[in-house]
């Protein structure tokens, strides 16, 4: 089951997104702050977090930042209206899996799951070889 942190001042923006994958049984959590959402990841455990780039106590690549350094093995993904090219400038070397528009919605839950399948069958297949290259 994968259990996931939203990040954003408006909880209804998740709706149609969170509707999609609750099929899956993914689980979630929200909450409002970057604030919040660091003292709910040192508390819980979350696969995945998914955040607004604009919070109202910091922004998003901050809280990705801070996250990271806290926990390198949570995934990320950043809702924002930036051009592919100035999200990667903006989030290369964060570890981010994927921007999504500032409203996801039911297409998004799904290349976000196959993403999340693919990353588990590699993440199987390297345990059941021992750590060693396939």
């Amino acid at each position: 089951m994968i259990h996931i942190l939203l990040v954003s001042r408006e909880k209804n923006i998740f709706k149609d997104f969170q509707t999609a994958l609750l099929e899956n049984e993914v689980t979630f959590d929200w909450t409002d702050s970057a604030q919040k959402a660091l003292s709910k990841l040192s508390k819980e455990k979350f696969d995945l977090l998914i955040t607004h780039e604009q919070l109202p106590d910091m922004a998003g690549r901050e809280l990705v930042e801070k996250v990271l350094f806290k926990n390198a093995m949570i995934n990320s993904v950043v809702l924002s209206a930036l051009s592919h090219e100035d999200f990667h400038e903006t989030y290369e070397g964060f570890g981010v899996l994927m921007q999504f528009p500032l409203v996801p919605g039911k297409e998004q839950a799904e290349k976000l799951l196959d993403h999340l399948n693919r990353i588990a069958q590699i993440a199987s297949r390297t345990s059941k070889s021992g750590g060693k290259k396939i």
